[in-house]
């Protein structure tokens, strides 16, 4: 295969959105050629050992390609015929096994698990054919790997050099509740520019990942270290001698820190997780890790930095989560002046508590959520007092900030004398607008006075022993006092007489029964009732109407059984009984 013939190759590193000019940097570091970013991923070229390298140093890559072919793909039979085209018999054999993946992006096949079993029918048949043999499939532990990309019709057929995926770096056998990914840790780390020199702390570290990556990063520790193999050493052209080279070179370069990792969770549960993870990876004693909640915490030297991962709010209430950033705010402004906080979350309403403005704001996605990873200075007093602009306005004589006004040091007149030439030189004509606030002897409220409003006096002003003028009403109820307002919408004066006697007892006499006349219809200023001062609550009807009531004092009738008449079992959907009641008019 050519692939495998080749000195110089073309690869693509895979990573997540928003780590790839940090992963394009590892990649030159390490000597790669025709460095080309893409979405969420880095075109470069380079040779076998560049290969071993970027899969054993990345920190930012999730798995390393190696593209094979391309053609196009209009429908499921094209992608068969292209992948069966392929001489698959020079780079695996039937005895090997393998696994197929498939992305699919703006494409007639819609679906990538389709795609993927299609591709592996194409493969199986490619050898049924030659041989009448064919190979297995195996999910876990298989020996090639196969990537199939297909974005706007083209498709990209490429084996994955790395095999299971860059992040599982093989320290950690143990993960608490939404484990940050490795890769993305390592990401935020390089993110945030952290380079060693300063005290590095995580307040909620859960599982421990961001402070190992720390620690490997600052020990010059491989990401690859801990990995056991990739799927590059299964190939036809792996060499064993330079692998085994290049790993003595890189495991002799490590280096002992002189500053202060520490980590720390509220849960027990997850500190317990991560000091298992450390002393599995040999960091126990680089990294101090301990059960404290973020408040108790105190910084170790004046300066420092400060990445973790809050919770977005996926499992928490929104009173919650608001009133976690508002502590974290709250902590972050008493505790860590001189620091540096870094915060990633997909929670931005519930950021905005933090009480601080971010300085910078990178986009990201945490899996298939989409987050910010956001950055506060933090520092003594206020922002504006650390620029240099304010130290320059502080130290002006003639700015207002320092006590003067800005007439002081070269005082103008309000209005030009045309005779006095002296005082007009160099002085523009300024038209008068008054005295301004910085000219005033103090800062009293000077709004404009309005007498009429001074001299009128509201209800609640009214000295408690000064009544309300009269005009004869009965309280609440009084027609001439009411006031409009929401409270009176739909009362009508003319349907009230209650208040209105001429012997005026006031609020002692009671109000009118409004209940129905004996003819049924509603007298001046009543209401229409049902019920009746005759009828002693019961509802009245018509004599006429030859319908009788079962709620008064006469009962039920009865209706007794016959003799031998055969138990009928009533059903009532066919039995209705219906009480009419007439409309009374």
């Amino acid at each position: 295969m050519e692939i495998f013939k080749n000195e110089i190759r073309p690869y693509v590193a895979k990573t997540f959105s928003g780590l790839e000019n940090e992963l394009a940097t590892e990649l030159k570091f390490l000597g790669a050629e025709n460095i080309e970013i893409i979405k969420r991923g880095v075109k470069f070229e380079g040779n076998r050992e560049l290969l071993y390298r970027a899969n054993y140093l990345v920190r930012t890559a999730i798995r390393i390609l190696t593209p094979v072919t391309e053609f196009k793909v209009t429908d499921e039979q094209s992608l068969y015929d292209g992948i069966k085209a392929i001489q698959w018999d020079e780079i695996m054999t039937h005895k090997q096994t393998f696994v197929m993946t498939a992305d699919v992006f703006h494409s007639q096949i819609d679906h990538s698990h389709f795609a993927a079993l299609k591709a592996k029918d194409a493969l199986v048949d490619f050898f049924r054919d030659k041989i009448r043999r064919r190979p297995s499939v195996d999910k876990e532990n298989a020996d090639f790997y196969i990537n199939i990309h297909i974005s706007h019709n083209e498709c990209t057929v490429s084996l994955d050099s790395s095999g299971e995926s860059l992040h599982k770096r093989g320290y950690r056998i143990g993960a608490d509740k939404a484990p940050l990914n490795e890769v993305l840790a390592a990401g935020l780390i390089k993110l945030s520019g952290w380079k060693g020199d300063v005290d590095f702390y995580d307040p909620m570290c859960g599982s421990g990942t961001i402070v190992m990556e720390a620690a490997m990063a600052a020990m010059n520790i491989p990401a690859g270290y801990y990995r056991e193999n990739y799927a590059f050493e299964k190939w036809p052209d792996f060499d064993e001698d330079l692998w085994k080279a290049i790993k003595e070179e890189h495991d002799n370069e490590f280096k002992d820190i002189d500053i202060n990792i520490v980590a720390s969770d509220r849960s027990e549960k997850a500190v317990q997780i991560a000091k298992r993870n450390l002393k599995h990876a040999g960091l126990h004693k680089d990294i101090e890790i301990s059960k404290a909640y973020f408040d108790s915490i105190v910084p170790r030297s004046e300066k420092g930095i400060l990445i973790f991962n809050p919770p977005y709010g996926m499992r928490l209430t929104e009173n919650d989560i608001v009133r976690l950033y508002q502590e974290i705010g709250d902590v972050l402004k008493s505790n860590w002046a001189g620091h540096q906080a870094w915060i990633i979350t997909s929670a931005l309403d519930a950021a905005k508590f933090i009480g601080l403005r971010p300085s910078k704001r990178i986009a990201l996605y945490n899996g298939p959520i989409e987050a910010k990873f956001l950055c506060f200075d933090l520092y003594e007093g206020s922002k504006k007092e650390k620029s240099p602009d304010y130290r320059k306005r502080k130290d002006d004589p003639g700015h207002y900030r320092t006590g003067k006004t800005k007439y002081e040091s070269k005082p103008r007149p309000f209005h030009r004398d045309e005779n006095d030439t002296e005082a007009n030189e160099g002085n523009e004509q300024r038209p008068y607008r008054g005295r301004s606030r910085y000219d005033r002897e103090d800062n009293r409220d000077n709004r404009g006075y309005d007498k009429r409003k001074a001299d009128s006096k509201s209800y609640g002003d009214r000295n408690r022993d000064e009544k309300r003028p009269s005009n004869g009403g009965s309280g609440r109820y009084d027609r001439d006092n009411r006031r409009d307002s929401s409270n009176s919408r739909g009362f009508d004066k003319k349907r009230s007489n209650y208040g209105r006697s001429q012997d005026d007892k006031g609020r002692e006499e009671k109000r009118p029964y409004r209940g129905g006349s004996e003819k049924g219809g509603k007298r001046d200023g009543e209401k229409r009732s049902y019920r009746d001062n005759d009828n002693k609550g019961k509802r009245p009807y018509k004599k006429d109407s030859g319908s009788k009531s079962f709620r008064g004092d006469e009962k039920k009738p009865y209706k007794k059984k016959e003799d031998g008449a055969p138990d009928k079992k009533r059903d009532s959907k066919k039995v209705t009984v219906r009480f009419k009641r007439k409309r009374l008019d």
